[in-house]
């Protein structure tokens, strides 16, 4: 993530959407200002990794329009003024040396194609053979079973459930704790 204005509308429409605030458990939406506060803090932190997932063979306009790319097609998207078109997101926080804490989201445009999944796979792998960490851990809200079924594919088993441990949207609801070690995503595929 990055000072960009690309980076600042995808943020601010997360921030902002009722339904995908819900989801990802923020009650109030964000001004302008805290999403500026947010990318400068990510910006500057190399205790965390927190990245957008733009899918390669889209661009987007600087009129905001998606178009795919083509090989040596005019829509290429190669004229000054395209940036990648960002889908989603992975991060990486709370990272301690020994442990970190995933969380990952998607448009609902981009969901069902593996996005999620290879950006969670690859963020993972980072985490265990470029940071060294042991251990990686994720929460899902009660009822995310797209979100629950991803880390049990990526290969996180889960630990628990701690009941209404959030309150968002005018509710207290469950969280479902998932845990990945080192040596379980060494083995991942094995019997």
């Amino acid at each position: 993530m990055e000072r960009t204005e690309c980076d600042r509308a995808a943020l601010c429409r997360v921030r902002n959407e009722p339904a995908f605030r819900r989801t990802l458990g923020f009650d109030k939406p964000w001004p302008g200002s805290r999403v500026d506060a947010f990318l400068e803090s990510v910006a500057t932190d190399d205790s965390s990794s927190n990245l957008f997932v733009c899918p390669s063979h889209e661009r987007r306009s600087d009129d905001g329009r998606t178009r795919s790319e083509t090989a040596g097609g005019e829509d290429g998207g190669s004229e000054r003024g395209s940036e990648e078109t960002v889908s989603g997101a992975v991060n990486l926080f709370d990272v301690d040396g020994t442990a970190g804490t995933l969380s990952y989201w998607l448009f609902d445009e981009y969901r069902g194609r593996g996005y999620a999944t290879e950006a969670v796979s690859l963020l993972v792998e980072h985490a265990f053979e470029e940071l060294g960490l042991h251990r990686v851990e994720a929460e899902v809200f009660d009822g995310n079973d797209p979100s629950r079924r991803l880390l049990e594919r990526v290969g996180f088993v889960g630990e628990g459930v701690s009941r209404e441990a959030r309150f968002t949207g005018g509710e207290f609801r469950d969280v479902h704790r998932f845990g990945l070690l080192a040596p379980e995503w060494d083995g991942r595929g094995e019997p």
